[in-house]
């Protein structure tokens, strides 16, 4: 891809130069002019439409089928059916393309190539073939010129927003159209380089290929390129299959909407790395588990992103409002001055809506959303990692009521927040654990966070007291001395508790350098322990 896409935007330079605006122009008047619109415009029409405007415009309206924040959610789901709804490539075409880009016939290179496609999208088409060696695999074709295409279609469209531009204020409509393009294109310019789902696939594979259940194509490189994909062929029942779905027992579908659920919660919790995409045609069941496919649109949570994102679930089942507005802050990044009155006031009402709902009826696409939506009507610029993880788990969720109503995804984030303790996360949890130590002792050695934000909201007029306060001085002695001892006796306890942890973990793995390291926090934590002693009875208080 590192060679693809400055190629693809030095197409994309020369395009805006060389386009000729007002043949394309003409073309799309003449496409309009075949419909009428005395009705407004519906869906259905919208979708006609986009067909006949061309593989960008389908594209287009594929990628903003996934803006239900953007689009109503009737034009979505009629969007949607883009998917699967596009015109087949001609066989001859397709062979051109596998010679040109693989270097050799396809009866060459395969020993069986099926001129039928099993699938048609906007920027190439699926065909079933079976390698010399007797493997069954899909194979993906680019359609020619499309990238091209591509590039002339956004010159276009960005040229005609930018003139519009000029007699209007695109800001008072709440939405930035140039700013959504952007992201079309460049979501576009990633799919169109088929490496990059290579890699998706290749990473993907290799972060569930030891999950029971669980089934992803493996990747043939020596037949794949930027305009070839080949893979593993996939088989089964989609989920999205009704007919078959309704055959399965009550139990079947709820062990599988649960391997489904835990297996999602996996990709965003330990991989860092999920399918951004989990409509239920993306996910065949076969046998006891299923099948991943399509690897176009992948979704990225780093590690301190998922810490957040734990953290936040966490204040909201805790009902702590003070924790979830420091989580909140993490996520958002405020468009001004930091209203800490408002926020909190935010974060109570998402308290209040939430932590009070059964798991079993959480709706955790309805949360993100909640506080996604909450907080852009505050002044607050959402991080994209939650807005796309929003948009996949609100899709996952559909899909596994598809298969099992009784499953819930927020339940199986908790089991496996609860159950997720393997000897390979030891070290993660070790880091964890200490970090959290030294935040507490900080914590504890200052002012408490809740009276330092408390104070800064008195500071700046966001927040209203009446009294009078004093203080003795003998008391604030007193508080001083007590919190110097309580740091201490955490410290001691901190230690304590992390050998223990170390010694578990070095007599299960058989390092004796881990039991040793254990051996010295419980020896440190030992004599800090004694030293609050000696210091409490020496001072007799």
């Amino acid at each position: 891809m590192a060679g693809f896409v400055p190629a693809l935007r030095s197409a994309r330079a020369k395009t805006k130069d060389k386009v000729d605006y007002s043949a394309r122009g003409k073309e799309i008047i003449g496409i309009l002019k075949n419909y009428d619109f005395s009705d407004g415009l519906t869906p259905e029409m919208t979708v006609s439409i986009l067909q006949d405007l061309g593989p960008t415009f389908v594209k287009l309206g594929q990628i903003a089928s996934t803006h239900t924040d953007m689009i109503p959610v009737e034009y979505c789901d009629a969007l949607a059916s883009l998917r699967s709804s596009v015109a087949p490539m001609e066989a001859k075409t397709v062979h051109e393309q596998i010679e040109k880009y693989l270097g050799d016939t396809t009866d060459n290179l395969f020993a069986s190539f099926e001129d039928e496609p099993l699938g048609s999208a906007s920027i190439g088409q699926v065909h079933k073939a079976t390698l010399k060696d007797g493997t069954v695999v899909a194979v993906k074709v680019r359609r020619p010129g499309v990238v091209e295409t591509v590039a002339q279609d956004f010159a276009l469209i960005e040229k005609i927003i930018s003139v519009g531009d000029m007699f209007s204020d695109s800001k008072d409509t709440g939405m930035d159209l140039m700013t959504m393009v952007k992201e079309l294109e460049e979501t576009s310019t990633i799919e169109l380089d088929f490496t990059n789902e290579e890699k998706n696939l290749v990473r993907f594979y290799n972060n569930n290929v030891d999950r029971e259940g669980v089934v992803v194509p493996k990747c043939f490189s020596e037949f794949s390129n930027e305009a070839i994909l080949t893979e593993e062929f996939a088989s089964g029942h989609e989920v999205g299959d009704t007919a078959y779905v309704e055959s399965l027992s009550d139990e079947e579908r709820d062990r599988l909407g649960n391997l489904l659920a835990d297996n999602y919660v996996a990709q965003i919790l330990e991989d860092g790395f999920y399918h951004a995409d989990p409509h239920a045609g993306n996910i065949l069941l076969q046998g006891d588990g299923f099948e991943w496919i399509d690897f176009g649109m992948m979704g990225y949570v780093s590690s301190k992103q998922r810490q957040t994102l734990l953290d936040l679930i966490t204040a909201l089942v805790k009902r702590d409002t003070y924790h979830l507005k420091r989580c909140v802050l993490q996520i958002a990044k405020p468009r001004g001055p930091i209203d800490h009155g408002a926020l909190l006031d935010t974060c109570e009402r998402m308290v209040d809506e939430f932590a009070d709902t059964d798991l079993e009826s959480f709706d955790t696409g309805a949360l993100l959303d909640s506080i996604t939506g909450g907080l852009e009507d505050e002044g607050y610029d959402i991080d994209p990692f939650l807005t796309n993880l929003g948009r996949g788990l609100i899709t996952i969720e559909g899909t596994i009521k598809a298969l099992s109503p009784r499953v819930n995804i927020m339940e199986c984030i908790t089991r496996n927040i609860n159950t997720g303790f393997d000897p390979e996360s030891m070290e993660r949890m070790l880091q964890a654990f200490l970090l959290k130590g030294i935040q507490g002792v900080d914590d504890l050695a200052g002012l408490p966070t809740k009276a330092v934000e408390t104070l800064d909201m008195l500071q700046k007029s966001q927040l209203k007291l009446g009294g009078d306060f004093g203080v003795d001085p003998k008391t604030v002695k007193a508080a001083n001395y007590l919190a110097r001892n309580v740091v201490f006796a955490l410290m001691a306890a901190s230690l304590f508790l992390g050998a223990c942890v170390l010694c578990s973990a070095g007599a299960t793995a058989g390092n004796d350098a881990l039991v040793g390291a254990g051996y010295a926090f419980g020896a440190v934590g030992f004599v800090l322990m004694v030293y609050i002693f000696v210091t409490i009875r020496k001072d007799g208080k």
